[in-house]
């Protein structure tokens, strides 16, 4: 298994992706210590996983199961996962979300900026949420190993808002919990919940209708 730091956790992966494999180079290190986690695959879930997507290759299938395992990690680290693109502004994290049926928000997004791309991990540490770049995903190349607080989440959503606007606690909820990621809300709800409580206390969160002025948007939700 190769060592890797990410999202200042100690993980043992084994994978043969050659996808996840190259994303993983730039977070690799080595330590004596056990891990926080450890992930694989095993030969009998990658075999139904191939036989449910079929069509899909064995490397882009291992990539995304392992996404998914990290994922769920972050409910065990005080964090969360989220479907979102991470842009750094003024020193600061913003997360776009949308729903899947939205334009992928990351096209729309000025690529300097960006630090992770689907699949960022989110950590409460010493009360401060940080967004983190990960080597997961389809587009882990596009991400890049660094750590930002984070400032708002930018949920966007052209049949709910029309101009930036700040989420009441009700908009807030179903946002939030519809963009927590990969369909594992119904085993995690009360956790997710808990999560959102304390991220209403530090972060701010917005809903637009589209991303046209992405320059203004991001001059107001780090203000």
């Amino acid at each position: 298994m190769g060592q890797y730091r990410i999202s200042e956790l100690n993980f043992e992966i084994e994978t043969n992706s050659s996808t996840l494999l190259k994303n993983l180079t730039r977070y690799e290190v080595s330590f004596d210590y056990k891990p926080n986690l450890s992930m694989s695959i095993t030969d009998d879930i990658l075999l139904q996983l191939m036989e449910e997507y079929e069509g899909y290759s064995r490397d882009i299938i291992e990539c995304e199961y392992l996404s998914t395992e990290y994922a769920r990690a972050m409910f065990d680290f005080n964090g969360f996962p989220i479907r979102a693109t991470a842009v750094e502004h003024d020193g600061q994290a913003v997360l776009f979300s949308s729903p899947f049926e939205e334009k992928r928000v990351y096209d729309e997004l000025p690529k300097d900026k960006v630090f992770a791309v689907d699949v960022p991990g989110v950590r409460l540490i010493s009360q401060v949420f940080y967004a983190y770049g990960t080597p997961f995903g389809l587009d882990g190349d596009k991400s890049k190993d660094i750590k930002v607080p984070l400032k708002s989440i930018v949920f966007v959503d052209s049949t709910r808002f029309d101009s930036l606007k700040k989420l009441d606690t009700k908009d807030m909820v179903s946002m939030f919990i519809r963009a927590v990621m990969l369909g594992i809300r119904s085993e995690r709800t009360k956790h997710t919940l808990f999560m959102l409580e304390k991220l209403m206390k530090v972060v701010d969160i917005y809903g637009v209708g589209d991303l046209k002025d992405v320059d203004f948007i991001l001059d107001k939700v780090t203000e």
